[in-house]
């Protein structure tokens, strides 16, 4: 599937990534990867964070995660790099 825009997600983690926690961004949402990409360094800079490590991704969406509801799901490995992935989320129908 083509990407229509990307999600920036910032991390900050403890010097031994045992303990890491999403830093907000005041812009999470790119027209691409690589526009994203580009962008990356300037916002991990600006982050305000005083974590050891600061890690950040740029993950592709499609038009139907822009046009849907997705989670995101991230966590840090044991070799400390970041893994994010989009899920579908289900849509909540109210009945009576």
């Amino acid at each position: 599937m083509e990407h229509v825009a990307a999600l920036l997600l910032i991390v900050g983690c403890t010097s031994d990534s045992s303990v890491c926690t999403e830093i907000p961004v005041p812009q999470p949402i790119y027209r691409g990867v690589g526009e994203c990409e580009a962008a990356m360094p300037l916002a991990m800079r600006l982050s305000g964070t005083y974590d050891r490590r600061v890690m950040g991704s740029c993950t592709g969406l499609t038009q139907a995660e822009v046009d849907g509801s997705a989670s995101v799901e991230w966590a840090v490995n044991g070799a400390g790099q970041l893994a994010v992935v989009l899920t579908d989320s289900p849509q909540l129908v109210a009945s009576r």
